[in-house]
């Protein structure tokens, strides 16, 4: 099993979506991404309600 890597950026709105990509290459995500294949990203719409265990939002992070 490989080792996770967490990447943490401070952002402000002015540069979030360069912070966005800066932390996606930082996590070397195309290691894990193949180009050859479409990828789909899954909305987590419990974010914006409280569920006990639920993922927390990068804002609320």
């Amino acid at each position: 099993m490989s080792k996770s890597k967490v990447v943490v950026l401070k952002t402000k709105p002015e540069t979030v979506f360069e912070d966005y990509a800066r932390l996606m290459r930082l996590a070397e995500y195309e290691k894990y991404l193949p180009k050859d294949k479409d990828t789909a990203l899954k909305i987590n719409i419990s974010w914006h309600h409280f569920y006990p265990a639920c993922s927390t939002t990068p804002w609320q992070l």
